[in-house]
C-alpha cells in the first residue's frame, strides 16, 4: 500500500541499518535523529570503559563499604563512563539539540551554544565562546556514525547558523 504523498519520512539510524519511519504530515523536516552505539561504533573503547567500570564496582565490594555507600559510590563511578557503554539518542531541530541517554536527556537551545567544535565522535556544542576547563562539565556532545557524520555535522552547523549563532543567521 503506497503512503500519502502528504506523509513524509524521516530516518533514524540504528547501529548500520537506517529505518524510514512515517511522520505526522506536520512534523517539522528539518529535525533529525539518529541513535550511536558506541559497541558498534567503538567497540574497542566500549569495552575498556565497561572494564573500568566492572573494576570499580569489584574493588568497592571488596572495601566492604555499607550497601548504600557502596550503591552510591558504584554509581558515581560509573556515571561518567556511561557515555561510552550506552546508545544515545540524538536528536537537532531548529529548536535546538538533545541527547538522551541511559536515564537522563540533556538538551541545549540554539541561542545558548557560543561554539560548535568537531571532536572524533561527532561535534561538542559548548556555551563558552572560548575552549576552557569547563568544556568537561557545561558542553553537550552529539556522538554520530561514522557513516553519517560529515552529514550531521554540517546539519547542526547549519542549524546552530540559522537559529542561534552568535556570527548571523
Amino acid at each position: 500500500m503506497r503512503e500519502p504523498d502528504s506523509t513524509r519520512t524521516r530516518e533514524r539510524r540504528r547501529g548500520s541499518r537506517v529505518v524510514t519511519e512515517p511522520t505526522a504530515p506536520g512534523a517539522d523536516a528539518s529535525s533529525v535523529e539518529w541513535t550511536f552505539d558506541p559497541w558498534h561504533e567503538r567497540p574497542a573503547a566500549a569495552g575498556v570503559a565497561l572494564a573500568a567500570v566492572l573494576v570499580f564496582w569489584l574493588a568497592i565490594a571488596w572495601l566492604r563499604f555499607p550497601l548504600v555507600l557502596a550503591v552510591a559510590l558504584g554509581a558515581m563511578s560509573a556515571a561518567p563512563l556511561l557515555p561510552a557503554i550506552v546508545p544515545a539518542a540524538c536528536r537537532v531541530s531548529p529548536a535546538g539539540a538533545s541527547r538522551r541517554g541511559l536515564l537522563v536527556t540533556v538538551r541545549r537551545v540554539w541561542h545558548d551554544v557560543r561554539r560548535v567544535d568537531d571532536v572524533p565522535v561527532g561535534v561538542l556544542l559548548s556555551p563558552l565562546s572560548q575552549r576552557g576547563w569547563l568544556d568537561a562539565t557545561r558542553a553537550l556532545t552529539l556522538p554520530m556514525p561514522s557513516t553519517r557524520r560529515a552529514e550531521l555535522r554540517g546539519l547542526v552547523r547549519s542549524l546552530w547558523g540559522a537559529h542561534g549563532s552568535p556570527l548571523g543567521g
